[in-house]
Parts: C-alpha cells; structure tokens; sequence
C-alpha cells in the first residue's frame, strides 16, 4: 500500500539499524509493537543509551504532509517534551527520517521511552468498567497531561482511550525475558506493489493486572492532530463520539475542543459506555449531527445555543432556527447527567454520582468560553486523593 495513495508503512527488518547518521545508527529494531493508520510503533535497543525504547514510523504519506508543514506532530511533541516535561505527556527522546523500501517513501522517526499500552487495550481486556479509584486516577493523570499540553500553546483534538498511554514496571531484563520466551513473528509472505513482503506481526507489551493499573502513571500520547493554539484551519477534529458542538457547527475551536472530549471521557472511563451517540434518531427524524446536537442540549442542562454562539458558526443555519431552536424542533426536557450516570454507572457509589456530574458539567458547556480550564478543573473536589 503505497505512500502516493495515502499509506506507506515502514517495513523494518529485525536488527536494522535506524536513527541519524551524524550520530551513528544508533537504535536496532527488535520487534513491531502496533500500528495504526498513519503510524507504527517498533520496539528497539538503544545501543547508546543500553536501554530499550519505542520507534514510532509516520507512513510515508504521513512524513511527506510533516514535512510540507501541513501537520504538527514533530513541533508539538519539541514542545510538551522541553524542560520541564511533564510525567503526563509523551516525551520526545530523539527524532530522525529514514528513507522507506520501494513505494512506502520515507520515515519520519520519533523515540519516545517505552510505555505500557494503551486504555483501551486495557479496557478491552475487562468484562466490567474500570474501579472507580483506578479511573479517576487515569481522569486525573490525563487532566494533567492536558493542562500541561495546554500551557505550551498545544491543543491536541484527538484526546481518546487509543492515546493515553500507561507507564511499564517491566525492567530490561524483564523485557529481554518477554522477548525470548515470545520471539518476534512475521506474517505469511503476500504480493504487494512492491513484490513479496511479510508484515512484523503487532506484539505489544503484556497487559499490566488492575493492581498494578491502579498505581500505574498514565499519560497524555499521540500528538499526530495537535495544532498550535489559535494558529489552525477549521478542520473538523476528535472522534465523532467526542467532538465538540463548535467543530460540527463549522466554528472556531481551540482549547475548550479538548476540555470537552475529556469531558466526555469522564464518563467512558468511569462507566465504560459512550455518553452521547452519533447515530440517527428515528423517533424524531434526526440525521446523526442534529441528533448529537439534540442530546448535547439535553445533557448540558443549557437548554439551547446562544445567539451570539451560532452566529460565528457557518453551518448553523444548516440545524438551527432564527429562535436558536433546532429547525425539527424535537421536545427538549431536562436530562440531568445525574441521571444518567445512576442509570448506567451501576458500580459507582451514589455519594459519588453528583460530584462526578458536576465536574463533568464543568467540561460540557455548548459555549465553549463558559468551559473549565485544565488547570482549573484540577482543582476540583472530586478528584482529591485520586493520586493515592
């Protein structure tokens, strides 16, 4: 799958030597850990450094628009990992291109240390949500990520359970053991447009016991959407589930986008379900977008848009009258978050349930200048001993 149709990925071999060549290849890789669709993430030995960390490979198609500035990862990852870094954020170690095997183009290369995994490895391993203490935990070292994120000008529009990342007890040796016990694999041999090729088979990391997950450090990764605060187009950003009302609505978005897709984690990570549904309402002839913005005013308790708000959104005309009411004019009653976390957040104690509404209304406000900030939010109540 050729970069020139979007793709590109890198195709290491066990034991090639990567990194830049005015410091010597310094990195040997070992085994492919995971991929994504602009990425894939490789384990390797530092041989400088007698340490292992993580080589995460853009696509070539990736490292072409990086280069041509069109994304940002590489500037953001400069910026959240210059001193003082925060434990809660990726942290850049080196970065370097390396030129790719017949159509994959080349390889922007980014090291990080070694991290775990990622929450929604872990959350897929369960059959239940998340102890409430270990999920305010990952809420709270998550917040932290982001407020540090945000007081360097970076906003991340892609906060999900695919990129908070959780720390690794796992020593050297523990890691050397891992690896001879379960040998890196390949996959059968198959045709591609550049002949035979067989594909490193994804091994990632042993997932870590709910003991250990709940004294883990978890932290904010994958910056390949970050943008520069006010210096961006208006793109629209974040999985739908989590998208704030601005981006649907074709308006300006810039920190508060991320304050509210954390908000709407809040609720994932403590009741393991999506708090709003991108789906059609039958019931009331919705298409996906108007029924997000119908339950959007239901949930947030604000009963409509503002004026003021719709009027520097170019899509709002598209879904909203000149009342500020949503043209198919569904009932609107009260919804309180209360309510649905005591419906669905069955494992939550009930001393619980209106703090965690509260703060989770902090983050879910339509206007996105009536949104907590990160710092702010971090001095909540509610997540007072989530750290013990």
């Amino acid at each position: 799958m050729p970069a020139a149709q979007g793709y590109g990925w890198a195709q290491f071999e066990f034991g090639d030597s990567v990194g830049r060549k005015d410091r010597g290849r310094r990195y040997t890789i070992l085994r492919k850990l995971g991929w994504g669709m602009h990425s894939s993430t490789w384990l390797a030995r530092d041989e400088v450094g007698k340490r292992f960390v993580a080589v995460k490979a853009l696509t070539g198609h990736m490292t072409e628009l990086n280069e041509d500035a069109a994304y940002w990862e590489a500037e953001a990852l400069r910026v959240v990992s210059a001193a003082p870094p925060s434990p809660h954020c990726v942290r850049l170690l080196d970065e370097f291109t390396v030129p790719g095997r017949g159509s994959a183009g080349s390889h922007r290369c980014f090291v990080s240390p070694v991290y775990g995994g990622d929450v929604k490895a872990l959350s897929n391993a369960r059959t239940a949500p998340f102890a409430l203490p270990t999920a305010k935990r990952i809420i709270l070292h998550l917040l932290r990520g982001i407020a540090h994120a945000h007081s360097r000008d970076v906003v991340h529009t892609d906060i999900k359970h695919d990129n908070i990342f959780f720390s690794t007890d796992l020593e050297t040796t523990d890691i050397e053991r891992w690896m001879k016990e379960d040998p890196s694999r390949r996959h059968p041999p198959e045709m591609s447009q550049d002949g035979i090729v067989q594909a490193a088979v994804s091994q990632p990391l042993p997932l870590i016991s709910d003991a250990l997950a709940a004294r883990a450090t978890y932290l904010l990764s994958d910056f390949g959407c970050a943008f520069s605060s006010k210096l961006h187009d208006d793109r629209t950003i974040t999985t739908l589930p989590l998208r704030a009302p601005e981006s649907f609505l074709g308006g300006e978005w810039d920190t508060p986008a991320d304050i509210w897709a954390f908000g709407c984690l809040v609720f994932e990570l403590a009741v393991s379900r999506s708090l709003f549904q991108y789906r059609v309402n039958q019931k009331h002839g919705l298409t996906e977008v108007e029924n997000m913005l119908y339950q959007m005013i239901l949930l947030t308790g604000d009963e409509s848009f503002r004026a003021a708000q719709l009027s520097v959104c170019p899509l709002a005309g598209d879904y909203f009258n000149a009342g500020c009411q949503l043209k198919k004019e569904p009932p609107v009653f009260q919804w309180p978050l209360e309510d649905v976390i005591g419906t669905h957040g069955k494992a939550i104690p009930p001393t619980e349930v209106s703090a965690m509404a509260e703060f989770m209304h902090r983050c879910l406000r339509l206007d996105p200048d009536e949104r907590a900030t990160a710092d702010e939010l971090l001095q909540d109540p509610w997540l007072e001993g989530a750290d013990n």
